[in-house]
């Protein structure tokens, strides 16, 4: 099943559109794995997918990130990999087949290094394997705008908006736009027209509003410090996902 298609179903099966960002950190990798599992079977209801970053890879390695994985399909999620993939191509090629190989069902990759000898292995990989990938376009951070508001090329527009565009020749799957910047989710959308979803990070403990962010033309909201980081994930992801009915 595509990607999209499979976002779409879990979506419509749990009436959420929110992403858990399983980033947690804890020196103690045994603690840290039974966190993890214990924040994604109690959130599980409340959410549409799963998102990991490089640190978790980084402090857990990736067979033991692989089983997280398993645990997420168990409860029919799928899952993304937040590896902002941007270097050369065989480089690429390397770290798209091993997150491909422990399970992931789409990755998020950087458009900067461009196509040929870049982002050509990557949705090669991926269209072989039938996974999605899913386009930078705009970081949540407070710096993002240095980079991503450039004016640049010869149709002088912001680099955001020419990652829009490679988005779309490129037939990915999505964009990554901040929750923190609803002008630029509201830009991406009309640039990139119904049909491409747009995820949107940096709700809450970044200062992203997720009803704002939603109602600008984001699809899905990428969580992870404002649930993971509760007292009470669960109680967080609940309080989220009815502010959002």
């Amino acid at each position: 099943m595509p990607f999209s298609n499979m976002m779409r179903a879990s979506s419509e099966r749990t009436h959420s559109r929110i992403v858990l960002a399983l980033d947690l950190q804890d020196n103690d990798r045994e603690t840290l794995t039974k966190k993890c599992s214990n924040i994604l079977e109690t959130v599980a209801e409340y959410i549409c997918a799963l998102k990991i970053n490089r640190q978790l890879v980084l402090a857990l390695g990736l067979p033991t990130v692989s089983q997280i994985v398993k645990e997420a399909h168990k409860q029919s999620l799928p899952t993304i990999m937040d590896a902002k993939l941007n270097d050369v191509g065989h480089t690429n090629s390397f770290m798209m087949e091993a997150y491909v190989g422990a399970g992931f069902d789409a990755v998020i990759a950087s458009p900067i290094t461009g196509w040929e000898g870049g982002m050509d292995a990557v949705f090669e990989i991926a269209r072989r394997e039938d996974r999605g990938v899913l386009l930078l376009v705009y970081m949540s951070n407070p710096g993002a705008e240095q980079f991503y508001a450039m004016i640049t090329g010869d149709k002088q527009r912001p680099i955001f908006e020419s990652f829009t565009q490679l988005a779309i020749d490129w037939k990915a799957d999505g964009i990554v736009v901040g929750a923190t910047r609803p002008e630029i989710i509201r830009r991406a959308r009309f640039l990139a027209g119904s049909a491409m979803e747009i995820y949107s990070p940096g709700v809450g403990t970044q200062g992203g509003d997720g009803e704002r962010a939603l109602s600008n033309g984001a699809n899905y909201l990428i969580v992870g410090r404002t649930i993971y980081g509760a007292e009470s994930p669960r109680e967080a992801a609940r309080h989220l996902y009815e502010s959002l009915k």
